[in-house]
């Protein structure tokens, strides 16, 4: 039980430091940067995962591809949709749009999957190969959603050594460290990834701090329930579709809270290179990464529990 709400009430905690105390934050932030953190998710989660229950079936491939195109190329669109429906400002309309175009965060979703008892090995694989997709994608889908109103260069070199650098490499160290050393993590390592997405949480929120409290409350809220339907609408849409390609239930948590999440840091980086990130549009970034945030984790806690419980009642 406390492994299942150690998540969702440290989130919830996190931003509540940030703004009463964002000192905090920004002093993890200048020491540790984000790199560690993500660095010591994919090094905990490659020790931990197990190749041996996956099946790279016909099936698996069409889900993975099917997933990928909802998460990098359908997405945007229903951004883009969602913005023009609670009719936010030119710069708030961009933030959507970017949050929705970029690909599944490289922490929390694992995460996330692994709390649900989902399918952690087509998470990490979802999450290494939609951002590695995402290189290219991004650029071609904001051209369209934004109409031309930018010239976009994502540098899809940089990103690509950074991702290897983030996240391959340190999954393959942990993967094969399990495998040369043949034991198990002590339990209290299982608190490890959950523990640094707190942290990205409280240093992201506290770095944006005065822009929040600069922001005014109607936009914020417009700004909101828009990042409130994506959120919510990516989700059914992901977990529905799973369904219609017969996906296991497991399979299925591993789509929504890895192919429907969207990741911040790239975000940020897009609209620095859209010359837009010092401003209003990443409000909308920050906003929307909260909500994923608290919805995830107390959906990813109550399917953990549920799993939990239905097996206990199955071995009883």
């Amino acid at each position: 039980m406390f492994k299942k709400l150690y998540l969702p009430v440290g989130l919830l905690a996190s931003v509540v430091v940030s703004m009463i105390f964002p000192q905090l934050g920004t002093q993890i932030k200048q020491a540790c940067g984000s790199s560690l953190f993500i660095v010591l998710i994919f090094l905990v989660c490659g020790y931990q995962t197990d190749l041996g229950g996956t099946r790279f079936d016909r099936r698996f491939l069409l889900s993975f591809i099917g997933c990928g195109a909802l998460s990098l190329l359908a997405a945007p669109w229903f951004g883009a949709a969602l913005a023009a429906v609670f009719r936010l400002d030119a710069l708030a309309m961009t933030g959507l749009i970017v949050m929705a175009s970029v690909p599944p965060t490289l922490s929390s979703g694992i995460v996330m999957t692994e709390t649900a008892e989902g399918n952690i090995m087509l998470g990490v694989m979802m999450t290494v190969f939609y951002n590695l997709l995402g290189v290219v994608t991004m650029p071609i889908v904001l051209a369209w959603t934004l109409s031309g109103r930018a010239e976009i260069d994502t540098d899809p070199v940089g990103m690509f050594l950074q991702l290897l650098l983030l996240v391959v490499l340190p999954f393959a160290a942990g993967f094969g460290a399990k495998k040369l050393l043949k034991r198990k993590l002590p339990k209290i390592c299982g608190y490890i990834p959950s523990t640094c997405v707190i942290l990205l949480i409280l240093s992201f929120f506290s770095s944006a701090n005065a822009q929040f409290r600069a922001y005014p409350v109607r936009v914020l809220l417009l700004a909101a329930g828009a990042g409130l339907a994506m959120r919510l609408g990516l989700l059914l849409i992901l977990w529905f579709c799973g369904r219609l390609m017969k996906m296991s239930a497991a399979d299925r948590k591993a789509a929504i809270f890895t192919a429907g999440s969207k990741t911040l840091t790239i975000a940020l980086a897009v609209l620095a290179i859209l010359k837009v990130g010092d401003g209003p549009a990443v409000i909308p970034c920050m906003v929307f990464y909260f909500l994923q945030s608290m919805i995830d984790s107390m959906l990813a806690g109550k399917m953990g529990l549920s799993a939990a419980k239905a097996r206990g009642e199955k071995n009883a």
